[in-house]
């Protein structure tokens, strides 16, 4: 019986609670009033309290305290890479199951996350890679590396502002662009006092796979199926966003082992206890590993293989083993495609074709016309989501080719 309220940290987005409200859990909110993201429908949460997360953690955690006091807290839940730091400093303080505040800085810092890899597992397990604090240093890179180089922050996620440059020409534009525009980006997420980093890597060839798992409190390591990823470069546009995730893998199976053993290597190099994980490949190297659940993960696992995510790091959260069982197997596709290029977003097209994909199950319009849109890598997000599935993985992969081939979809000006 649950001995507390889930305490949601800064932001919760449609399909990162339902299901622990399905389960009769009992969810609260403190909602960062700097977050413009759309908030999940939280009319049935027993707190819904907001504060301003760039206020300094001793006030969050003076406000989480006095929730507290009103309602038991079972623990802290936190699904976006906002709050992995919050949620680690406030765990810490109060007592609460959670990732540790040092661990959370490694994952939220590119830099120290492969200097820890090649620390403990080994200097081939990730990217070479280098910190950059000036451009005389993306020359040094260039010269180690050779090109293309990947740039990219050190602390920014779905892949924005991350570019592979072919010449130093391109690298110093990316990075002066980079330095400009990411303050306003921080200020914007209510993060004014954050600090520009940013890392260049050798390019790294080779398909995109994720692995999420869970981590108990002794650091035992819980995994779920290997996610495929399509990102803009293998559908002819030159941006790493994510276009597409996919289960189940074409992946080999023992590529897909080789990928599990080097998830709970990458994991337990970063010490990460009691919290979820994202873990990303590039061929079978260690990308990067966020401290949360990934992006649209549960969901996909959940219409796949009927896994509840949500619940398993509900049950590493409050000492309970985690149950990553798959309990069918379908398969499923979420797709956000990207415009190919910066502008005003006048239309989008094939709308009406969407429902009738193979495979169509849900779609979402999240820009409308007269809004900026662009790449990941001019740091926006998508203006469509789409949801397929089938039994027959065929038809899924169709649905997804079809909305590949669309290159008109989006009007922009």
């Amino acid at each position: 019986m649950q001995s507390g309220i889930v305490l949601c940290l800064g932001m919760v987005r449609r399909g990162e609670c339902e299901s622990l409200q399905k389960r009769g859990l009992r969810l609260g909110i403190l909602v960062d009033t700097n977050n413009e993201q759309r908030l999940a429908d939280v009319s049935e949460f027993v707190v819904v309290e907001r504060f301003d997360f760039s206020r300094p953690v001793e006030e969050l955690i003076a406000a989480v305290r006095g929730v507290q006091q009103r309602w038991p807290i079972a623990c802290l839940y936190n699904m976006n890479e906002l709050y992995v730091a919050p949620a680690a400093d406030v765990a810490a303080a109060l007592g609460f199951a959670n990732i540790s505040p040092d661990a959370a800085r490694l994952c939220l810092d590119k830099n120290l996350m492969r200097q820890r890899f090649q620390e403990r597992l080994g200097l081939g397990i990730a990217a070479r890679f280098q910190a950059i604090k000036s451009e005389a240093d993306l020359i040094l890179a260039a010269n180690a590396f050779g090109y293309p180089v990947f740039l990219q922050p050190t602390n920014v996620s779905a892949s924005m502002w991350s570019t592979c440059n072919d010449n130093l020409e391109m690298l110093q534009a990316n990075y002066r662009i980079m330095r400009d525009e990411l303050p306003a980006h921080y200020v914007k997420l209510g993060q004014k006092s954050k600090k520009v980093g940013v890392v260049a890597a050798e390019f790294l060839e080779g398909k995109n796979a994720s692995i999420d798992c869970v981590m108990d409190a002794a650091g035992a390591v819980y995994s779920t199926p290997v996610v495929d990823v399509l990102t803009g470069r293998d559908i002819d546009i030159n941006d790493f966003h994510h276009f597409a995730r996919i289960v189940p893998s074409r992946l080999s199976e023992s590529e897909q082992t080789e990928l599990q053993r080097l998830t709970i290597a990458g994991v337990q190099a970063l010490d990460m206890t009691s919290c979820a994980a994202h873990v990303e490949f590039i061929g079978s190297r260690l990308g990067e590993i966020a401290a949360r659940p990934g992006g649209n993960r549960p969901r996909i696992l959940e219409l796949a293989f009927g896994i509840d995510e949500l619940y398993a790091y509900y049950q590493a959260l409050t000492g309970q083993p985690p149950d990553l069982r798959p309990a069918y197997k379908k398969s499923a596709a979420i797709v956000s495609p990207f415009p190919s290029k910066k502008g005003t977003l006048r239309a989008i097209r094939h709308l009406n074709e969407v429902p009738h994909l193979p495979g169509y199950l849900y779609h979402e319009v999240r820009a409308q016309p007269g809004k900026s849109v662009g790449l990941a890598k001019n740091g926006y997000r998508a203006p469509l989501y789409i949801e397929l599935l089938a039994d027959d993985e065929a038809v899924v992969r169709r649905g997804v080719d079809q909305i590949a081939n669309w290159s008109d979809l989006y009007d922009v000006e």
